[in-house]
């Protein structure tokens, strides 16, 4: 696993520990109206998708990292997640698709914090795992994230189904990204795990 350090985030992979930042970004309710269909999760909806996350770390090698806006070097505020998912069902007929997947609080809004991670998690893509293509799926009415795709070089194809839902489908190649200015990738090992002895 890895850690992605941009000048002003840090990107982490998720913990068993980060159930409470996790429910408190899923209960936030610009999150609840803007992808959770105006439904507050119960705590245990929000562990449930936790270890999914995790997860999807342990069998894919990559996953969405928790994001962390730097105070003098060290993470210090949760402003919510970022990442790479398989997509599965979404795309049946790529059972290869990665897709960009981020949910950030609203007072991380306007600052930025989006594109940067955004921008981080694409380089990784392309660099580390060596992708050709990335692709995303946005709600038409989140008008948030759908400002902020073009910042990382989200293009968008066409409207379809997804989660039977109609969303707008979006792709970036190496060629279409936006470049961060600084990437840091360094080890991660998780605190919440005991090695083998």
């Amino acid at each position: 696993m890895y850690i992605l350090e941009t000048p002003r985030l840090i990107l982490r992979p998720p913990s068993r520990s980060d159930e409470l930042l996790l429910h408190g970004l899923h209960s936030d309710p610009f999150v609840v109206n803007a992808v959770g269909d105006g439904v507050y999760p119960a705590l245990e909806q929000s562990k449930a998708a936790l270890l999914q996350f995790i997860n999807h770390w342990q069998h894919n090698h990559f996953g969405l990292w928790m994001v962390f806006v730097k105070d003098e070097g060290e993470a210090r505020k949760f402003a919510g997640y970022c990442g790479l998912m398989c997509s599965g069902p979404n795309l049946p007929e790529d059972p290869h698709n990665v897709e960009l997947v981020y949910c950030f609080h609203l007072a991380a809004a306007g600052h930025g914090i989006a594109p940067e991670a955004g921008r981080a998690t694409l380089r990784f893509a392309f660099e580390r795992l060596t992708l050709e293509k990335v692709t995303a799926f946005i709600r038409p009415t989140n008008t948030r994230a759908l400002s902020a795709a073009p910042k990382v070089g989200l293009c968008y194809v066409r409207d379809r189904i997804c989660n039977n839902m109609m969303m707008q489908y979006f792709e970036v190649f190496p060629t279409t990204v936006v470049q961060t200015d600084e990437l840091l990738v360094s080890a991660y090992t998780d605190p919440d795990v005991i090695p083998d002895q």
